[in-house]
Parts: structure tokens; sequence; C-alpha cells
């Protein structure tokens, strides 16, 4: 008689438990490589997000003071900076109230606001500049399009309303800011300028109509102050668009600290979302040699003039909401402007530092 063989109840236990731990190890395998792969993820999002908003900034810092062919204009190094003799080239600025924080344009290059422990900006911060996150610093540029536009003619001779001549395929807004429902919105500030002078007006008329640009006064926002530009001619001139941009840091649609961007004072927008802060540093040339004698904070910038680079860092921040906790490698300490920074939060964060020379600053 043939006897049935099995497994005794001992056997089916063991291979049950070790079966379990297989599984278990597998489990913690998936669960490790799950999470490292979300971690990584994230760090690459947040360098990606980084560095295009350090690009974008760098970007616009590169043509910012430029004016002409000699950026420098006449006296705007301040009363003891280069440039203060009366070399240099003259600059008309046509616009109305052309001193405004937005509209300053032949002023300089860039103007910061250094976040105070009290919640508050040295310098006090300008209207129109809202919600900014208190403890993150404040920084405003002034710069043109990197596209040249070639003026064909201009003559005053034939009087004060003489329009300037571009082609008439250009890439000014094709709006009339004469007939535009929200003032502001069809700005087209532009400056003309050759090697010898250079004027700030904003055309008061469809350029893509003729690409003959006019200048009158009492049509759109800011307006010019009048309509003589102020120059006999523009011999070889080259037209651009101008614009300043307002850098500052406050909570974005989802709640998380962003980056935000106001253009023209104009309603500002979302540039990068999970920027936590930003510190500023100016470099600024006291010798009057063309080189950085020292880095200070905006409070410490006694004459603007004479900033010719800057130094921005970002904190950017991890923003996944499934995230929030216990993602940090080691204790998440980071370094921001020599201090040495240990969250408890857990998450996330990588800081971006880089130093932008104002190219149009050191001719």
């Amino acid at each position: 008689m043939n006897k049935e063989k099995g497994f005794s109840l001992v056997e089916l236990m063991v291979a049950l438990v070790i079966g379990l731990l297989l599984i278990a190890g597998v489990i913690e395998l998936f669960v490790s490589t799950r999470q490292t792969y979300r971690v990584q993820d994230m760090k690459a999002r947040m360098q990606e997000d980084g560095r295009y908003a350090i690009h974008h900034i760098s970007s616009l810092l590169d043509r910012a003071g430029y004016i002409g062919c000699n950026s420098i204009p006449t006296g705007n190094r301040g009363a003891t900076g280069r440039n203060s003799g009366g070399t240099g080239r003259s600059l008309v600025n046509n616009l109305n109230t052309a001193n405004n924080y937005f509209w300053d344009i032949g002023g300089a290059p860039v103007l910061g606001h250094e976040a105070d422990n009290n919640g508050g900006w040295s310098p006090a911060l300008p209207a129109g500049i809202n919600q900014a996150i208190a403890g993150s610093d404040v920084f405003t540029l002034r710069t043109v399009s990197n596209v040249f536009i070639e003026v064909s003619h201009f003559d005053s001779s034939v009087g004060p309303s003489a329009p300037v001549k571009i082609p008439q395929d250009n890439p000014l807004d094709d709006c009339d800011p004469a007939t535009e429902a929200k003032p502001g919105e069809c700005a087209n500030i532009v400056i003309a300028s050759d090697c010898n002078n250079s004027v700030i007006f904003q055309v008061t008329n469809d350029p893509s109509v003729d690409g003959n640009l006019q200048h009158e006064t009492g049509i759109g926002t800011p307006g010019n102050s009048r309509v003589d530009l102020g120059l006999s001619g523009l011999s070889q001139g080259w037209l651009n668009t101008i614009t300043t941009h307002t850098f500052f840091i406050r909570n974005g649609p989802s709640n998380y600290p962003s980056l935000y961007q106001m253009v023209l004072g104009k309603a500002p927008d979302v540039l990068i979302e999970g920027v936590e802060q930003m510190q500023v540093e100016y470099g600024v040339d006291t010798s009057n040699n063309g080189s950085v004698d020292q880095y200070v904070k905006a409070n410490a910038v006694a004459e603007w003039e004479q900033v010719i680079s800057v130094r921005i860092s970002l904190v950017m921040i991890n923003i996944d909401p499934q995230q929030n906790d216990n993602v940090a490698l080691g204790d998440g300490t980071y370094t921001l402007e020599g201090n040495v920074i240990t969250p408890d939060d857990g998450r996330l964060r990588q800081v971006f530092t880089k130093t932008i020379t104002l190219r149009n600053r050191i001719l």
C-alpha cells in the first residue's frame, strides 16, 4: 500500500514565513525606490525652475542701463562717480513724471529694497508693490528689449510733430493707446538713439499702420510731457522698447511662496512657484575704476549709479503637496549669504546664486 507524501504543518509554516519575508523585502525595495525617485524628481524640478529664474533675471540685467552706443549718459554716475565730469552723451526722457519709480529709465539701472527684521523694507517699497513676503528682498531693474529696430528717418526741421520712421513690419505692439480699452496695456515706450543722443517717448499711434511713430501729448499712460523730442535728427539710429521689471516673493495661486515679476508697474505675474526667499547684494564701484569695491545690501547703497554688479540668491523649496515632510536628505541644512540655516520642516531646499555684471555701467 503506497503512502501519500506531503508537507508537514511545520514545513508549511516555515515556507509561509520565508514567503512573507521575501514579499516584505520586495515591498520595502519598491517603497524605497519610489521615494528615491520622487526626491530626485523634485530636485530636478527645483533645479530646472531655479536655473530658469536665474537665467531670466540675468538676461535682463545684461541689458540694464542701455541707452545707445555709449550707455553712460552725462553725469549719470553721481557726484563722485565716473563720467560725472560731463563726458558721455545726452538723454532726454519725454515721459510724464519721468522720475517716477517705474518710468525713470535714464536713472539708475537697478534699485533694491532690503528686508528688515520688522516686516518692512529699506528703502521703503513704492506704491503698487503689494503682498510681498517679509524677510525677502525686492529689486527693480530697468532695461530694453533685445530687438533692435532701425530708424530709417527722423528730421525735426519739418516741425515738432515729425514722426520717427521705422519699417512698417516691426515688432512693436500693434495697438493704439488712444483707443485702448485698458489704459497702460498699450504702452510701446521706446528709446530712439544714435551714438550722440537718445530720447525716451511713448508711441501714440498704431505702429503697424505705416511705421510712422507719433509722439503726441495727452495720449496713453504715462504719456508724453511734450511733442518735441528735443533732437535735430537721428544719424543711423536704432530704436528699442524699454521696460522696468520688479521682482519680489509672495504667496502664489497655490499658496506656495513664488517669485513674482511686475512689468512697468502693471499687475504682477507669477514667474516661478516654489521660491521661498530672494536675497540681493549690490557691487558698488566707490573708487571709480570700473571694478567692484564691495558688495552691500540695498540699505547700504549710497549712490545707485555706482552699482555695477548684482549678486542674486534664490532659495528654492519643493512644492509637491504629497512631499511636505520627511523628504530632505540629512537635516536639510543650507547656506545663504554666509549664514548656515537648518529648517525643521524636513522639506527639500536648494540655493541658486549668481553674480551678474551690469555691462552698460562699466564701459
